[in-house]
């Protein structure tokens, strides 16, 4: 099928002009989750990763992406005529500049694109005399004859209940901010930003409780929102006051900073496309080029919410306890005839969570990884790909929820009979990493990379690594994956501050064999014992398998970290489970000898 769509592809381009086109995993709004109507990379090229980029010249085509996604383009790609590239903009460049002749034209759709992200190759093209092309159509829609509609579903009020502050009391305290800019007006370019200052959620992002949306804030507080005429009720009217205009085509955003006499706007060039800051510049309007200010505020979670995620998490907890308890069962129980296999187990899994009050969506698709599928770090399980799950062997479960008062995220690994003889020290190494991160006491100021040493060091010791990130932020009720904050290699330049959720996630992956990855989400917060110092507190509950731990491994401190878990684990959870479980959970979290 790429084949044809490739050449439908090429014809389109020839007919717009341009030599070669980029095709981004992503949507006008930069969203990791995207709406079915937007997913053109995977329409193209059957990869259906979170992140990555094709590039289609009239004779070649190639997929970049980056470690976490390398065996699963592999096989998404199959023996489709592309060709697959480590994800970095040189390799980008690299590829184009061997592609494209000089005079020829390189086509993008600037609504999919944001100008850092162009810049170098502005600048490697420039050089080549090769032009970089911004299209008025995408090329891809043209051809993309069964496209799905644009998602309109209602958008609706999120309750003081959950967020712990109004959005006019959100407004004065962000604007009060452009104030200090000299701006007059915030683009909030997406509708993760403009959920959390309108205190608004929908439904029309895969995983991320959404109402497509963009805004401006003006500096008296008061502001234009964008969204789809169907998405307005009267209890939204009624719920953003008279201080929130809005406005159904996304043009009159523009014609109303016309009308309130805008001069200059603050925009974040990380997460406002190309095509925004040409309409902007068209009026002569001044931009502030900066990070957005509502990113920070809603990675710093109030009292209210820090209870509800802590809320949520019980609730997400028993339902995971409940899926371990049978899991065995269920998989001994399977016959030729009626095999229990990953995507079953998906299923069972989201079962359980659908049964617990205020279940809205998983919070990203379920990872369900038997075997050599756990080594791919970010599979996704389909009918074609789901494995027989045996009572043996290693599995790997990387799933989450979307409550009204909170967003979870847990990985575990659980044996199910005999495995392999190294997992056990790879396993306990893994878990070494997430504890050193889980007891980590850091003065302030000290941001994710200064820190994530301390989860591969246990690894490193015997050569070995992980192809991903140690923990990343986590919203309340919106994306599973929300910065500024993270812990991995790369800088941040972003502290750890009080109030932010992060997930915390070493693990270690023998390609063809196993996966294994021990995630808990934590918040940070104050140290009672030091001040100027910050600590996490755990918010995931569900047991870690100790038939995976070498206990030799693990100093006396790291087995009183587990047991002490553990003890919390059972305490909590005891009395939401059924009975069945109650036996699995007491008997999974026995301690180990100190």
């Amino acid at each position: 099928m790429s084949r044809e769509r490739l050449q439908a592809l090429r014809e389109e381009l020839a007919r717009q002009g341009v030599q070669a086109f980029l095709v981004p995993r992503g949507d006008e709004y930069q969203n990791e989750y995207v709406p079915a109507s937007d997913e053109r990379l995977a329409w193209l090229t059957n990869f259906t990763g979170s992140a990555g980029m094709a590039l289609v010249s009239m004779e070649h085509a190639a997929l970049f992406v980056d470690g976490r996604y390398t065996l699963q383009a592999q096989q998404q790609i199959g023996d489709q005529p592309i060709d697959q590239e480590d994800l970095n903009q040189d390799a980008i460049a690299d590829w184009l500049c061997d592609q494209l002749k000089t005079g020829e034209a390189l086509g993008y759709d600037p609504r999919l694109h944001t100008e850092p992200g162009l810049a170098l190759l502005h600048k490697r093209l420039g050089e080549r005399d090769i032009a970089l092309r911004p299209l008025d159509d995408n090329p891809i829609d043209a051809v993309w004859t069964d496209r799905p509609a644009t998602p309109c579903g209602p958008a609706r009020p999120h309750p003081y209940t959950f967020t712990g502050e109004h959005s006019a009391d959100k407004r004065r305290r962000i604007a009060a901010l452009l104030a200090d800019k000299r701006a007059d007006a915030l683009w909030l370019p997406n509708p993760e930003v403009c959920a959390w200052l309108f205190n608004i959620r929908g439904s029309d992002v895969p995983h991320l409780p959404v109402a497509l949306a963009s805004a401006l804030l003006y500096r008296d507080g008061s502001a234009t929102l964008y969204l789809a005429k169907e998405a307005v009720g009267d209890a939204l009217i009624e719920h953003l006051d008279n201080e929130v205009s809005i406005v159904s085509d996304k043009r009159e955003l523009f014609a109303a900073a016309r009308r309130h006499h805008v001069a200059k706007v603050w925009v974040d060039p990380l997460i406002t496309n190309c095509w925004t800051l040409q309409q902007l510049r068209a009026l002569d309007i001044e931009l502030l080029q900066e990070r957005d200010p509502i990113i920070a505020a809603k990675a710093r979670k109030n009292a209210v919410e820090l209870a509800g995620t802590r809320a949520a998490h019980e609730r997400d907890g028993a339902a995971l306890c409940e899926f371990l308890a049978e899991l065995p069962g269920a998989v001994a129980a399977a016959t030729p005839d009626n095999s229990f296999g990953e995507l079953k187990a998906v299923q069972l899994l989201r079962s359980k969570r659908e049964q617990r009050e205020g279940f809205s969506d998983d919070s990203f698709d379920t990872i369900s990884g038997y075997g050599p599928n756990g080594a791919v770090v970010h599979y996704r399980v389909s009918r074609e790909s789901s494995l027989p799950i045996k009572p043996e062997g290693i599995y790997l479960v990387d799933s989450g929820a979307q409550y009204p008062d909170g967003t979870t995220d847990v990985t575990r690994t659980v044996a199910l009979g005999s495995f392999p003889h190294l997992a056990k020290e790879h396993f306990t190494r893994v878990l070494k990493g997430h504890i050193a991160i889980a007891t980590l006491r850091f003065p302030i100021g000290t941001c994710g990379e200064q820190i994530d040493a301390f989860a591969r060091r246990a690894l490193w010791d015997q050569g070995l690594d992980y192809a991903h990130g140690t923990g990343h932020g986590v919203g309340s009720f919106l994306s599973v994956h929300e910065g500024p904050q993270r812990i991995g290699k790369a800088g941040t330049g972003v502290p750890l501050q009080a109030g932010m959720i992060v997930s915390n996630e070493p693990g270690f992956y023998l390609t063809g064999q196993y996966g294994i990855r021990i995630e808990n989400l934590v918040f940070v917060k104050e140290s009672a014992e030091h001040y100027g110092f910050l600590e996490f507190e755990e918010l995931t509950l569900a047991p870690i398998d100790r038939t995976l731990i070498e206990p030799a491994l693990l100093s006396e401190g790291e087995r009183k970290w587990l047991n002490d878990y553990h003890r919390r684990v059972r305490e909590t959870l005891m009395p939401l489970v059924n009975e069945n479980t109650q036996r699995w959970l007491k008997d999974v979290t026995e301690p180990l000898p100190l």
